[in-house]
């Protein structure tokens, strides 16, 4: 029982140290286009979970506290969108 206790706790401190970041992202048309800044957000290391809204522009990110949303931004512009961070 202890160590399920000990187990459980690891997991809500690990769970716990994610961020959530908003980002405005500009230049998205269509599905396709959510699907390529998903993938491009997903690809950045320590970023955990990320939902992408095509109507509103924007996109939330979960990730690791020591991921910098300009990282993330710079991946999306990478793959040829616009980004500004907590819009």
């Amino acid at each position: 029982m202890k160590k399920i206790l000990l187990t459980v706790l690891a997991m809500v401190s690990i769970a716990s140290a994610d961020q959530l970041t908003n980002l405005k992202i500009e230049g998205m048309m269509c599905p396709a286009c959510v699907k390529n800044v998903k993938g491009s957000l997903n690809d950045v290391k320590g970023v955990t979970e990320t939902t992408v809204y095509l109507k509103e522009g924007k996109a939330e990110v979960k990730s690791a506290e020591s991921v910098k949303p300009e990282a993330m931004c710079d991946a999306v512009k990478k793959a040829g969108y616009g980004c500004k961070v907590g819009q």
